[in-house]
C-alpha cells in the first residue's frame, strides 16, 4: 500500500492534497490547480506520475517546470501536463 492509499486501498485525497503544499507558493497553486481539475480525470500512469512528483524536492520540480533542466523520464508526462495546464 502506498502512502497515498487509505485502509480500504482508496486514494487518500486528503494526504494527496496535504502533499500538494509546499514550500513554495508558485508550486503549491500549479500542484493543487492540477489535483482539482485533472487528476481525477487522468489515466492511471499519469496519476501514479502526479503521485510521484510529490515526492520530488521543490528545486527540482520548479527547474523541471520552467525548463532549467530535464526531468526524469517516468516523470515528463506529467511535468508537460503541469506546464501547459489551463
Amino acid at each position: 500500500m502506498s502512502e497515498y492509499t487509505s485502509t480500504a486501498g482508496s486514494l487518500d485525497r486528503g494526504r494527496i492534497r496535504w502533499r500538494c503544499r509546499r514550500g513554495m507558493r508558485e508550486l503549491d497553486v500549479l500542484l493543487e490547480t492540477y489535483l482539482n481539475h485533472h487528476f481525477d480525470q487522468a489515466a492511471a500512469p499519469e496519476q501514479t506520475q502526479f503521485l510521484l512528483l510529490l515526492d520530488q524536492e521543490d528545486p527540482d520540480i520548479w527547474a523541471w517546470l520552467i525548463g532549467h533542466a530535464q526531468p526524469p523520464v517516468e516523470l515528463a508526462d506529467v511535468i508537460l501536463r503541469l506546464q501547459h495546464q489551463p
